[in-house]
């Protein structure tokens, strides 16, 4: 489980092409890179698209195709996070991705992620949404 969206339009999804190689996961960050859809990655600024299907792209850019769902302020997503949320540090801060499948709770720098509450501290989720565009 990375970045599981409870609350959005089904209408919204899109089949978008993918980079040569890339494994995609299900629920996991995507961003376009010329042209073709690549994974997120700790430092990104914000967040694009969320994989709703697990997918491994061929050797040609574009042959694959995965659906997405864009990101935008209003899709209520579910998230792991690298260490166990703090409800009194960590509720109501926005914070960095670590990589394409979670948020990193000691980065603040590009406060891509608004964390609305915790889901489970012990299996490190949380909810919120992205900051679109981010508020860095």
């Amino acid at each position: 489980m990375s970045f599981r969206p409870i609350k959005y339009d089904s209408g919204r999804v899109a089949l978008l092409p993918l980079a040569a190689s890339t494994t995609v996961v299900k629920h996991q960050l995507l961003k376009f890179s010329s042209g073709y859809l690549i994974d997120a990655a700790s430092g990104d600024s914000e967040a694009e698209y969320v994989a709703l299907e697990t997918v491994t792209a061929g050797a040609t850019d574009g042959l694959t195709s995965c659906q997405v769902l864009p990101v935008d302020d209003a899709v209520l997503f579910e998230a792991l996070t690298d260490n166990t949320p703090v409800q009194a540090t960590h509720v109501g801060n926005s914070y960095d991705l670590d990589s394409a499948v979670q948020l990193d709770l000691d980065a603040t720098t590009d406060k891509v992620f608004f964390i609305e509450s915790i889901s489970n501290a012990t299996d490190k989720l949380v909810r919120g949404r992205f900051n679109k565009p981010a508020i860095a």
